[in-house]
């Protein structure tokens, strides 16, 4: 009896059972046929994608005994071990537990001596992105010029932090995540090898959950086999994996509309949804559903609901869209994820507010119809002047916004824009990025208030500009300074720097910009 997790046990062996990495395939079978065989191989993805599994596979594709091809035999000496992990020509090290410049040193020692049966000796380094600078430095040269005799392959799920004289020196193969039909059909596919009964859904359920990640497919089947009992009801899976249903989704987008979050409350307390990251996903998924079907008329999504298909404004959910992505960000730091959940709705209602108050026309803000009229009066009172960064003075902006207890839409209209004059005609600059996702009477409502607070007696004009340096820039850039001036202090500890020269360390940047 074959007791090995689904995850091992079905886990490829020869590029023609590796699913959704057809481009990398096709190369490596190609630099095996040609006899175009590089020094380095790199291989970056997210988990589960099959980095590490392609790269036995070819370590197995060159040092077969019996042909030297893009199919082993898969049954000498040296296949056999390789399945087994135990070949001498194959060293895998993981570079996770493995930092020290010693240990990488004493690795490039070893380089030099000849394969123990095989005609190449090949490095398999995992996770490579964890070895220190001084590691790769010791690393860098022997890439670059190793013994004919000597292969690297390098797995990473962060290519970001290898140094870019590594990354330039192998060649790289960017895995892409599975997509959910090869995911689909693999795991139905082991279900039948199985002998697993199971509705007819529950593959597609599981492919979704899993995220592109063949390995998690696996681990998530084994999880439904064994709460199924060995039967796969759809039901029982989509309780076990927290899948909401769509009809349930549309309901609390219908109240979201209706502004009716007590309702939306009672829904998800009466539901007792309990993983809040899945109730953002399913809401940010469905409204892009809903938003392909309004604009392409594409009907592989269903949406019955009429409502949803006809009343809800496009600029609408373009903005639930946006707002629902970043609170899912946020959604870790939440004291309570039920409450985020629900501040998050009524953002959206407040948000969504001037749009339920103007018209029903989609057309881009530059587009309508507030124009550009020459002042009636000359007045250069807290005139703003944004033609040259160095000669803006934000402050003055700042006395406007603080002074109008703006909130929601309207702030952040504010800390995205600025006003400007030139020959007595005032224009409210907004960031370009931004300008669409105002409603018209928004900005309208902003304008009388600018108008008001500056005594500008004219219409403004509304533009928008790339490059321009707002309030939200300038908190932004303050934020930076500040990490920046904290790392550096860091940095120049004395303490900290004779810590990190005997534990062969470094401080990383990206842990202290989170701080």
């Amino acid at each position: 009896m074959n007791n090995k997790i689904l995850a091992l046990k079905y886990r490829p062996h020869f590029f023609n059972e590796v699913i959704g990495q057809e481009f990398c395939i096709q190369s490596l079978s190609n630099s095996i046929k040609l006899n175009k065989i590089h020094n380095a191989y790199l291989f970056s993805g997210t988990r589960g994608v099959g980095k590490t599994t392609i790269a036995r596979i070819f370590a197995k594709s060159l040092l077969c005994k019996e042909v030297i091809s893009e199919t082993p035999c898969g049954k000498c000496e040296s296949c056999v071990e390789i399945d087994n992990n135990n070949n001498l020509d194959l060293i895998e090290i993981d570079a996770a537990s493995r930092t020290k410049v010693e240990d990488t040193r004493t690795l490039m020692e070893n380089v030099q001596y000849a394969p123990t049966s095989s005609r190449l000796k090949i490095y398999l380094i995992d996770e490579v992105h964890m070895l220190s600078t001084k590691s790769f430095n010791a690393l860098l040269k022997t890439i670059e010029e190793p013994p004919e005799h000597v292969k690297f392959l390098l797995a990473t799920t962060e290519p970001e932090k290898l140094p870019e004289t590594v990354i330039s020196r192998c060649l790289h193969f960017k895995l892409e995540t599975i997509g959910p039909d090869a995911l689909s059909t693999h795991i139905e596919s082991t279900l039948k090898k199985e002998n697993i009964k199971y509705d007819s859904e529950t593959p597609e359920i599981i492919a979704n959950a899993a995220r592109g990640s063949a390995r998690d497919s696996m681990s998530i089947l084994e999880q439904c086999i064994s709460y199924g009992n060995g039967y796969l009801q759809k039901n029982q899976v989509s309780q076990l994996l927290g899948v909401l249903e769509n009809t349930l989704i549309d309901s609390i987008i219908h109240h979201l509309h209706k502004n009716a979050i007590s309702d939306i409350q009672h829904i998800l307390n009466n539901q007792q949804i309990t993983n809040y990251y899945k109730l953002l996903d399913s809401l940010i998924e469905r409204i892009f559903e809903i938003s392909i079907v309004r604009t392409t008329n594409n009907n592989s999504f269903e949406i019955p609901d009429k409502f949803l298909q006809e009343s809800i404004k496009l600029q609408d959910l373009q903005l639930w869209y946006s707002i629902l992505l970043q609170s899912k960000e946020q959604l870790n730091n939440a004291p309570s994820k039920l409450d985020h959940i629900l501040m998050t709705l009524l953002r959206i209602t407040l948000f969504t507010e001037y749009s339920d108050n103007s018209t029903h026309e989609d057309d881009s803000i530059q587009e309508q119809s507030i124009k550009k009229t020459e002042s009636k009066k000359k007045n250069k009172k807290n005139t703003l002047n944004i033609s040259e960064k160095s000669n803006f003075d934000l402050s003055i902006w700042k006395g406007f916004v603080d002074s109008q207890s703006l909130h929601g839409l309207m702030l952040d209209l504010a800390n995205n824009s600025l006003l400007d004059s030139k020959d007595n005609v005032f224009t409210l600059v907004v960031d370009k990025s931004k300008i669409n996702t105002y409603p018209k009477k928004c900005i309208n409502d902003f304008c009388s208030l600018v108008c008001t607070y500056f005594k500008i007696n004219a219409d403004l004009a509304v533009d928008g500009r790339e490059n321009i340096y707002t309030l939200y820039k300038q908190s932004i850039n303050e934020n930076i300074k500040s990490k920046n001036d904290m790392y550096q202090s860091i940095k120049d500890n004395t303490v900290l720097k004779d810590i990190e020269d005997v534990f062969d360390g470094k401080i990383d940047k990206d842990k202290i910009s989170k701080l």
